[in-house]
């Protein structure tokens, strides 16, 4: 094929109220024209369509004259200008590192994406193509931004990017994240979620020591350990003790009502929908867990286990207590069982008990975590449902609807 000449090539912007069979008839001159058809782009939103085509025209062709006439019968608009090469045309450069800046929450009054867009240019990143991923209101938003030809982000760079985004998120109350944009983002085979504060809207601990007539002892362990004075295992078998006695029974109780996090749901029914692996590891206990694996279908679920002798609690844990380290391995295990590149993982958690887990899978995901959480952490959800999972990993409301067989409200889920 010759080589194209700038000289000859046009660009062509359509716009108007979109039907079936503008593309085509377009198309269709072009080739009646002998016009070569250098690059071609189109979106329609809310009916609205936007066209934009690179043609060489050669000279004496027709084209320009031709799909002036067929525009105009359509009742659009056209717009032609000369080719002229943009200075660092990202275009130019197909390696080009891109980066995927997501918002999720209210975004109607315009002030998350205007101030989120004047930071983007104060950085110095041009924005080429900007996807909504929500259907009614405007809750989701999808930012395609290209570095500057000369510029790789290095891990420390995208760290701090992530750190200020992350700041600026907070600072407009909706979520924000920022991620490098390829096909690793859309090719993930299994999810691996904390229970307690993340599937789930209660501390199960919590809730034993309040039967057991105990809690403000046990929130005062939990303390210490926050503080760094105990380490998790020390913490968790010194709460368990002082649930001995409790009847089992009735700890069962608390299975009845669980306050389940917004979208956990719709999350799950999508994933598997997806044909993806999703399961529960929890620094909480077996009889709980494990019938959250049952009730929502999942593939794994591991959790400490409870001594229990003649229908009551002992105050003992029984094997190997899942820490922080237990549950990095129990991540690398599953991706093993299930054949996934660690790469190809998903971790979700909240606390500092997940921050192992959260930095060995390929996307770690603080969901309204902890600030030492949020600082490790790939990307961070603050005021989202869980659905908002589905988003960063490049789904749309629309895709989300289908797979799961629910229309949410809104990315945000609030």
């Amino acid at each position: 094929m010759n080589a194209i000449n700038p000289d000859d090539l046009v660009v062509l912007h359509v716009t108007g109220p979109d039907r079936p069979g503008i593309t085509s008839a377009l198309t269709g001159i072009f080739a009646r024209e002998n016009a070569r058809l250098v690059d071609l782009g189109q979106s329609v939103l809310h009916g609205h369509l936007t066209l934009s085509a690179f043609v060489e025209v050669p000279p004496g062709s027709d084209v320009l004259r031709q799909t002036l006439f067929k525009v105009s019968e359509m009742g659009l608009r056209l717009e032609v200008s000369m080719y002229r090469p943009a200075v660092n045309d990202p275009a130019q450069d197909r390696n080009n590192c891109a980066l995927c800046v997501t918002l999720l929450g209210a975004l109607e009054d315009g002030v998350a994406v205007g101030r989120t867009t004047e930071y983007l240019a104060e950085k110095g990143l041009n924005i080429r193509e900007i996807r909504t991923l929500s259907r009614r209101r405007l809750t989701g938003l999808e930012l395609i931004v290209d570095m500057p030809a000369d510029r790789r982000l290095t891990a420390v760079e995208m760290r701090a990017l992530r750190g200020e985004i992350l700041a600026l998120s907070g600072r407009l109350g909706v979520d924000m994240a920022v991620q490098r944009d390829g096909v690793g983002r859309r090719s993930k085979r299994l999810v691996c979620m904390d229970v307690d504060s993340t599937f789930i809207q209660m501390e199960v601990i919590d809730e034993l020591a309040r039967m057991a007539g105990c809690f403000e002892r046990v929130a005062g362990i939990t303390e210490r350990a926050m503080r760094g004075e105990l380490d998790f295992p020390s913490a968790l078998r010194e709460r368990v003790a002082l649930l001995a006695g409790l009847p089992m029974e009735q700890a069962r109780r608390l299975l009845d009502d669980v306050p389940m996090t917004p979208g956990a749901e719709v999350l799950v029914r999508t994933l598997k929908a997806l044909g993806m692996r999703i399961g529960l590891v929890s620094g909480g206990f077996t009889f709980f867990v494990d019938e959250m694996k049952h009730r929502f279908g999942l593939d794994f679920a591991f959790a400490n286990t409870l001594e229990v002798e003649e229908g009551r609690i002992t105050g003992v844990v029984k094997g190997q207590i899942v820490d922080a380290d237990r549950k990095a391995q129990v991540l690398s295990d599953m991706a093993h069982v299930y054949d996934c590149r660690l790469d190809q993982c998903v971790a979700v958690g909240d606390g500092a008990n997940d921050m192992h887990m959260l930095r060995l899978a390929g996307l770690g995901i603080a969901f309204r975590a902890k600030p030492r959480l949020q600082a490790a952490a790939d990307l961070s959800l603050n005021a989202s449902s869980l659905t908002g999972i589905l988003y960063l990993m490049g789904f749309s409301e629309r895709d989300v609807a289908e797979l799961a067989g629910d229309i949410p409200e809104g990315c945000s889920g609030r």
